[in-house]
Order: structure tokens, then sequence, then C-alpha cells
């Protein structure tokens, strides 16, 4: 005989393909000492006396034998209907243990000892003789069968000839007592062979199975226990039959939005899943009703009975649900998880685009810096030159619209050392209340009338470290921006609030450290930002105005300003909702410092003081010599200061006054200063540079208390500087 058709767990379970099975007699795969027995069987099966659960082995291709078990029947003459499992794993466990399990049992169970030669009992203890409704003595010798009911004679003698065989076989039968009842039992019986391999005895348990067989009667008839243990289960589960719900669980009813399961009883399944799945969906239930197989885990979106979405998790797995099938369906709610993972995303772009203005910051200081040196002498010159001509003279007007451009290009440059953190700021204790409040009235005279400026500040002082003018230029340029959304007028809202960033808090808050923060927002109820813009909007030089009305520096300018106190900015708009600046600084000392008053004082002029100029750019070292030179100083330059040195080697000039660029190739200004001083004590020294005193400093170049000078500066800060280091020390 041949295989004429098998399912792919025939073919897994003994390693063929389906050609490899079909193309040989199965017999050739049958254990030698089973043939005997499955030829006989396939006669009895051919007959229609099939034996049920009959059990041989089977050589698989790796050359292992695997136990299986047989539900056969014919379906026409010369083929045979076969269903079979693979018990191997069952086999081996199950003797091991049991062999062991019952020998420690043998007063709890009823045991009975059998002589395989004779089928006759050899001995049992009490328990075993209680359930045949016998004493041991009328039980021992008894054959074996007669302890049956007539009826299960051949079950059981199959099931002997199994354990004899197998070593172990366990199958339910039932016992004629003495009474005329039919007790039902478990038999569990074991084959004990000699050393020889001979069989010796065989041990068999017997169990009463009777409420055991009606409380599986009435699990399998009663859909009430089904319910109980599902209505436990956290996770949404509902049937579906015929595309409808069927049944829904407590879960499922309150998932779905529902006060009890008849509100959503009946309804087509297709109503309760968002449009945007209901044909995946569809197709889902296609593919189980047509396969009979589970469906993988899918994310989709169902929908409430209010109307409002919920994202889950779905599988499902066939179901036969009052005689009819369908699917159980499990869903999952992951509102938190995806709560979770936008915010994570969330912070990761928060994360990205900070790095990103980091990044142009650090470009945009870099260029700052290059363009302070180019316009030290524009601004010089420029400004020299229009001294030279009547105010009348046409090339007077001419170099004053050179002059009033480069002022506005340094005007540039600053604000991208605001937006790089690169300017130079004078950190005191200031109230954010007070700032708020000292310049209301600059504030409403600068933005028009028909802009209701409303203030909402915080009950008590907010105090912080700050540089005030640096704040109220936060607040012009925020407020100006909101005059610009509000055309037709509005509402601008100033709002000072405190708050308190927890322990975990941290990256919510862009990393800010634990700890208390003073908080500005400026809110106006212009025409709002859609998302897109809104993502660029920090960024220097992006405007949305018209060509010739912004730099595209006001918000940078206010966003380095905030980096440089410390804090973190962040703004909220939709189109047509206006938009919100949120901005978060460290609170600092308890009280605000006083602002002391500046002391002025007439500078003298130093007509005929010597000084070095020490210069790697020549534009600006030629303005500077000159400006000098015109206010009669005795002037000497060098490009860098390996030249500087060897100027001052043969001591014919003395110079008073040491004024270095900062930042040079190979020797720095500091170096130099160094090296002059060892030679002159008494020199004195004035540091430039198109970098901020700040940043340098961060690079430990210049220490606090050394004269500084800024690039780009008027000849007139230039000749002041000098003349107040020559006439006080520096």
């Amino acid at each position: 005989g041949h295989f004429t058709r098998v399912n792919q767990a025939w073919q897994k379970a003994l390693g063929y393909s389906e050609q490899e099975l079909l193309s040989k007699p199965f017999i050739e795969l049958i254990h030698p000492d089973d043939l005997e027995l499955t030829r006989a069987e396939i006669e009895k099966v051919s007959a229609g006396n099939a034996t049920p659960n009959f059990v041989n082995r089977y050589r698989a291709k790796n050359g292992a034998y695997h136990w299986f078990e047989w539900n056969s029947t014919p379906i026409e003459e010369g083929v045979l209907y076969a269903i079979t499992r693979d018990i191997t794993e069952r086999i081996e466990q199950e003797k091991q243990t049991r062999r062991w399990a019952y020998a420690f049992r043998l007063c709890a169970h009823g045991i009975a000892i059998g002589d395989p030669k004779t089928n006759q009992v050899l001995t049992c203890n009490d328990a075993f003789a209680r359930l045949c409704g016998r004493s041991v003595s009328e039980i021992e010798g008894i054959r074996i069968l007669s302890l049956y009911v007539p009826e299960d004679y051949e079950k059981v003698m199959s099931n002997i000839a199994t354990v004899d065989r197998c070593g172990f076989v366990s199958y339910q039968a039932r016992m004629q007592r003495p009474d005329g009842s039919a007790l039902p039992v478990q038999m569990d019986v074991v084959s004990v062979r000699g050393e020889d391999g001979q069989l010796m005895y065989r041990i068999a348990t017997i169990q009463d199975i009777t409420e055991r067989l009606e409380s599986q009667r009435a699990l399998s008839e009663s859909e009430a226990r089904f319910r109980s243990v599902v209505e436990s289960a956290p996770d949404a589960i509902f049937i579906q039959r015929e595309g409808c719900f069927a049944y829904l669980n407590h879960s499922a009813v309150s998932l779905f939005g529902a006060s009890q399961a008849e509100e959503i009883l009946g309804r087509r399944v297709a109503e309760m899943i968002h449009p945007d799945y209901r044909d995946l969906v569809a197709e889902r239930i296609r593919q189980l009703n047509e396969n009979q197989q589970a469906v993988p885990v899918l994310e989709e979106r169902i929908l409430r009975l209010d109307g409002s979405e919920t994202p889950v998790e779905v599988s499902a797995v066939p179901f036969v649900f009052a005689g009819q099938h369908g699917a159980l369906v499990f869903l999952r709610d992951i509102s938190r998880r995806k709560k979770a993972e936008l915010e994570r995303a969330e912070l990761e772009h928060q994360l990205f685009e900070s790095q990103k203005i980091e990044s142009i910051g650090r470009l945009a200081g870099g260029i700052a810096h290059d363009l302070n040196n180019l316009l030290t002498p524009v601004l010089g010159y420029s400004e020299m030159l229009s001294h030279a001509f009547a105010e009348t003279d046409k090339r007077h007007k001419r170099i004053e619209v050179i002059h009033h451009a480069a002022l506005r290009a340094r005007d540039l440059v600053r604000q991208l050392l605001a937006f790089s953190s690169r300017q130079a700021l004078e950190f005191r204790s200031i109230d954010l209340n007070g700032v708020l409040r000292d310049f209301e009235q600059l504030l409403r005279r600068t933005i028009r009338d028909d802009i209701d400026i409303r203030y909402r500040l915080h009950d008590e002082p907010l105090v912080m470290q700050g540089d005030a003018s640096q704040l109220e230029q936060i607040i012009m340029n925020l407020a100006v921006n909101a005059e610009d959304a509000m055309p037709s007028g509005g509402e601008l809202l100033m709002e000072s609030s405190s708050m308190v960033i927890e322990e975990g808090q941290e990256k919510y808050f862009e990393g800010l450290p634990v700890g208390g923060y003073a908080v500005l927002t400026v809110s106006d109820t212009g025409a709002g930002i859609d998302k897109k813009t809104l993502a660029h909007i920090f960024e220097p030089f992006f405007t949305t105005k018209p060509k010739g009305q912004g730099t595209g520096l006001g918000l940078s300018t206010v966003y380095g300003i905030v980096r440089q106190h410390g804090g973190i900015i962040r703004a909220s708009s939709k189109p047509g909702e206006g938009t919100s600046f949120r901005m978060c600084f460290p609170l600092g000392a308890s009280e605000p410092e006083a602002v002391q008053p500046v002391e002025t004082r007439a500078l003298q002029a130093g007509k005929g003081a010597k000084v070095l100029v020490v210069e790697d750019d020549e534009m600006v070292r030629k303005f500077v010599v000159q400006a000098l030179t015109e206010e009669g100083f005795d002037i000497r330059e060098a490009e860098g200061g390996e030249p500087a040195l060897a100027l001052l080697d043969d001591g014919a000039f003395t110079p008073e006054l040491l004024l270095t660029d900062l930042v040079m190739r190979g020797m720095n200004g500091r170096m130099l200063y160094e090296k002059v001083k060892s030679i002159m004590p008494g020199i004195r020294v004035i540091y430039m540079s198109g970098y901020t005193r700040d940043i340098i400093s961060r690079h430990g170049v210049l220490d606090e208390g050394l004269t500084f000078l800024q690039k780009p500066f008027a000849v007139p800060v230039l000749l002041d500087k000098v003349r107040e280091v020559l006439q006080n020390g520096g």
C-alpha cells in the first residue's frame, strides 16, 4: 500500500517531502516489530472494525522511530482515511514519570499487579479492591477481563497488547462491579521487564473518573463556563460570526465605549473599525475563514461608540461558537504605548533641532568673527573720512552712506553673535517680573494701539541671573513679530510663572537640570504658524516676510539669548489660532541686585605716548595705526608675535602700551604680552578680537579684569580706551 495524499503536518513529523512519502510503500517505514500488528489493523479497518487509538511506530528520515496514535476509517474500497498524532514525547515522558510517581503513590491510588503470561491479577491493594467492589482475596487470581464490562473487552485487550510493546498505556474503561453498576475508571499500566528483556509483570493504577467525566461533559456543553474564563481576561475578547459581534467580554464592552454588551451585539464588526483599516480587516477575516488558521498580530484603530478612535493590537483564531464557524478575536489597547512612542519621537526631534541650531550657531559665530575683522577698517576709515569733508560736500554724504551701511552690518553681526550665544552679556541677579514692568511703558509706545497688551505676572518675584537689556531684546523681538502677525489688531499676553523640574523629568526639557525655573510666556492671537514653518523659525536668516522686510535674525537672536541664559525656548502654534513662545530660565538668588550708577569722568589725551600695535589682519592694523597716528601717538606696528619681539630687541623703541589682537596664528596675544612684560615690566596692554570676551574667556585665553576691545570699534571708542589705559593703567 502507498500513501495517496499526506498533509504538511505528516511531512513535518517524519521529515520527508510529499514526493518521498508518496513514492514508496508506507509499510517500509513501519517498525519491524509493528508490521504484523499493523497489517492486521489495516484489515480490521477495511472491514469496518478499526481499533480506536491504534498505536505503532514509523521511521523518520533521520532514522529515529516515532510513536503514532491512529484513528482510521475506510472511505472507498482499498482506500483508508487516517488521522494520527505523534505521541512519542508523551510515551517517553509519561513512561518515565509515571513509573516513579506510582511507586510513591501506592497507598493513594488503587494498585494492581498482573501476570503477562496468564493475564491474571497477582495482587492488588485495598484501594483497588474497593473501586472494584470486591475484596483483595476475591481479586487475586481473577482473570483481568472479568473486571470489565463485556463491551470493553476488546479495548482492554488492545491496550494490554500496547503496554507489552510500548511499556506504558493509559486508557479509560468501565469496571463491572458485583452490584451490576459500571464504574468509569482511568487505567494507567506499565510493563516491567527483567534484565533479560522478558516481561515480568504489569503494574496498573486505577482512578475513579466519574466526577472528571461529568465535569468535562459540563464544560464542553456549557457556554457559561467558557464565558467565566474569558470575562476575567484583561484584554478585550470578542467572537465574530458572519461578520457580526456574537459575544464580547467585559473588557471588550469597555474598550468600545459601551456600558453593556447589548449595545454592541449584532452590529457589523466593520462599523467599529476605522475606515482606513476596513479593507485590511476584511481580507484578514477572509484568509482566516479560508485557511482556518490564526492571523498574526496587527496594529489598527477601532471606533468607540462616541466616535473617538483607539489604537489596538489585534489577533484572531478560528473558533466554533454555538455550532457555527467564526473567529475569536483578541484586542489590546496600546494607547499608552503609542503616546510614549510619540513622546519619544518628539524628544528625538527636539534633540535633533537643538543640535542643528547649535551647529548653525557655531558656524554663525565663526562668520561673525571674520566679519568683525572686515568691518573694523570699514567703520573706522569711513568715520575718519567723514571728518575730512564738509557736511555739504557730496563726498561726505556718500561716506556717511558707507558708514551707516557698515553700522547696519555691525548690528547684523551682533545678532549673529546673539544667536550663537557668543555676545558679551552682563549677568546679575534680576527679577523677571521687574524687567517686564520696567519695559512695559516703552513696549506700549512701540506696539500699535489696536493691539491690547496684557500682563499676567507671578505673585512672587522671579529672581534669576540675567542681562536685563537682553531680556528686553527678547520681549521686543517677540512683540514686534506678534504685531506683524496681527495686522487687524489683537491681543498680546505677557505672562510669568514658575515651575520645578523634578528628577527624571530632565529629558522632557532638553536636558535642563533639576531645580526651579522662571517661565516667560509671550502669546498672541495672530495668524499662527503652520507645522512646517514652525520647525525652522529659530534658524538664522529664515523669514516668511516679503523681501526687504526682515533679516530673519529676530527669532534666532531670541533663541541665542535664551540659550546664553542657560534656558530653553519652545514655540507652539496652529494656523488661525495664534502663537505662543514659552521660555524657561534657571532661578537664582532670592533678591535682585541693585543697579550701581556708572561713574563718568573726562579722559585726558595721551599725546606722544608710544604704542606697539600687533595685528595679523593688515586692514585692521593699518586702520588702527592711522587712527592713533593722527591723534599724535608714537606708533610701531607688527603683523604677529615674533615680528613684534624682533622690533623690541634693540631697545630703540620702548612702548608704554601693547595693543594686540588676541587670537593670532603661532603666538597669541596673551603669550606675546607675557614675553614683552618680562622685558618691560611696566608695559600696559589692550587686547582686541572679533570674538566676544566671554567666548575667549571660556577658552582660557583672557582673564577677568584685563582690558578688552571688541571688534568692530569706532575711532572714538579706540581712542578713549587707549587714553583710559595709559592714564589709569591696564
